[in-house]
């Protein structure tokens, strides 16, 4: 099934570092000296795939020409190249200083290493950043609660425990830390991103709508806050100022995936096909290893209402293919795949396929579901 849009919560601490600009420019001087150099001559470097987590807020992504991103605390990127210090980040299309982050898979253990000899508030802090990365909430906030017991009344502290309440479904509590993260500090955009996505999730949309205004006020290019005040848009059911939104958001940030997915779900609600199958092919080039755009692109192929895009025999093999991608565990691509072959009236297979996509499930997507198996049993297609 093609789910509803996709939202995004930031982790951060409102402090900017610095970045070496000589060792820069020694670094893409080096760099340019390296692609001379036949490839026979060199080993591939380590780093190079590897994730790393960025521990300086505001750390800066740069060309020679720019600093094209500054990174939230905590956001991970994969390392694409590499010269010297200098980290390639292929998504933000920037050289990452090294120094400014830590390895995904040892972040933990460099952290707590270092909590041994210096158990500062500043390092709970970062080891509940990387436990967060690591979905270990319930460690995550034992740091940040330690944090706050040795540096009360932390806003950056607050919006990340609060962020890691909000990822374990704790919406109380998320909306407790973040109150006092914005009360403490009024102009903390991010945790006005934050509590907006609590506000979605127990369908408080005005309040969150309020939230995201207030964010974009203080930051008029922030594309996370713009993807989910869009996402606040498609939920209401202005698919118009969704896609404005959204729009806006890929005008910031053109390699944000999950802004395209967004985009293309208002499109389809628009009977807009042909820009729904656009954002969603964009969404699998920048990057081929995301199944959900190609699982959108299924269901839009398989259920369209435009005979120029509806397509059964493409959707068929685009859902297998996402199936493929998820191991045939996700219950969500296991639905395309059936509707795919409903589409292609191939009802004895899409059975199948709902079956098991039913044992999968949540239990608040079963009822749904069920309603997609009565169809097929029925012999007819799954609409869009």
């Amino acid at each position: 099934m093609l789910l509803g849009p996709r939202l995004k919560t930031l982790i951060t601490i409102l402090l900017f570092g610095t970045v070496c600009q000589a060792a820069f420019a020694a670094a893409f001087q080096a760099e340019e000296k390296t692609e001379s150099t036949p490839a026979a001559a060199t080993k591939p470097d380590p780093r190079i795939g590897t994730k790393v987590i960025v521990t300086v807020a505001g750390a800066a992504l740069k060309t020679p020409e720019a600093t094209v991103w500054k990174a939230y605390l905590g956001e991970i990127f994969t390392v694409s190249l590499t010269s010297g210090e200098w980290l390639w980040i292929n998504d933000k299309r920037g050289w990452l200083w090294e120094k400014e982050t830590v390895p995904f898979t040892t972040a933990i253990q460099e952290m707590s290493t270092k909590l041994r000899t210096e158990p500062t508030p500043e390092n709970y802090h970062l080891r509940g950043i990387a436990y967060v990365a690591h979905r270990d909430y319930d460690k995550a906030i034992a740091d940040f609660t330690q944090s706050l017991k040795l540096k009360k009344e932390n806003a950056g502290v607050l919006n990340n425990r609060g962020q890691a309440y909000y990822l374990m479904g704790d919406y109380a509590h998320a909306v407790s830390d973040l109150n006092v993260a914005i009360t403490l500090d009024t102009k903390h955009f991010v945790a006005m991103n934050n509590r907006a996505l609590c506000y979605i999730a127990t369908g408080e949309l005005d309040k969150a709508r309020a939230d995201l205004n207030a964010a974009i006020t203080l930051h008029n290019e922030y594309p996370e806050a713009l993807n989910n005040r869009g996402v606040v848009a498609s939920r209401k059911g202005d698919y118009k100022a969704a896609v404005a939104d959204l729009t806006a958001a890929i005008k910031i940030y053109d390699n944000y995936t999950d802004a395209y997915g967004n985009r293309s779900f208002a499109y389809r609600k628009l009977d807009m096909f042909k820009e729904a199958v656009a954002d969603v092919k964009l969404a699998m080039k920048i990057d081929p290893n995301d199944y959900k755009p190609v699982n959108d692109h299924a269901w839009i192929l398989a259920t369209a209402e435009d005979a120029t895009v509806l397509d059964p025999n493409a959707a068929v093999k685009e859902a297998v293919r996402a199936c493929e991608m998820t191991q045939y565990s996700n219950w969500n691509t296991l639905d395309t795949l059936a509707t795919a072959y409903a589409a292609q009236r191939d009802f004895k297979s899409a059975l199948q396929w709902i079956t098991t996509a039913l044992e999968k499930a949540p239990e608040k997507y079963k009822p749904m579901l069920e309603k997609h198996r009565q169809l097929i049993a029925a012999g007819k297609p799954v609409p869009q």
